[in-house]
């Protein structure tokens, strides 16, 4: 598995209304199961599994539960591909 920590071709759009966020790259095998986690390094014990809300060949879109607030790293593991990003929730 390859981990990128900066996925060049990979775009975030938010959505308030929803609580979500949009997550565009291209997925190689959309039959393959996509695992989304959220943690803080400072915080070893904190470790949230995020609900894949839709998964498509464009992109996936997660959900955020609603006491979720700080800066977090998401971690998106996809098949082969693997993603490491540093957000900030409010």
């Amino acid at each position: 598995m390859q981990l990128m920590k900066n996925a060049g071709s990979m775009s975030i759009r938010r959505n308030t209304h929803m609580r979500s966020l949009h997550l565009e790259y291209s997925r190689l095998d959309v039959t393959t199961k996509v695992l989304a986690d959220l943690f803080d390094l400072q915080q070893v014990d904190m470790k949230v599994n995020l609900p894949i809300l839709s998964s498509n060949t464009t992109g996936i879109e997660l959900n955020f539960p609603t006491w979720l607030t700080g800066i977090f790293y998401l971690k998106i593991q996809d098949g082969d591909q693997s993603f490491l990003q540093k957000i900030a929730i409010q």
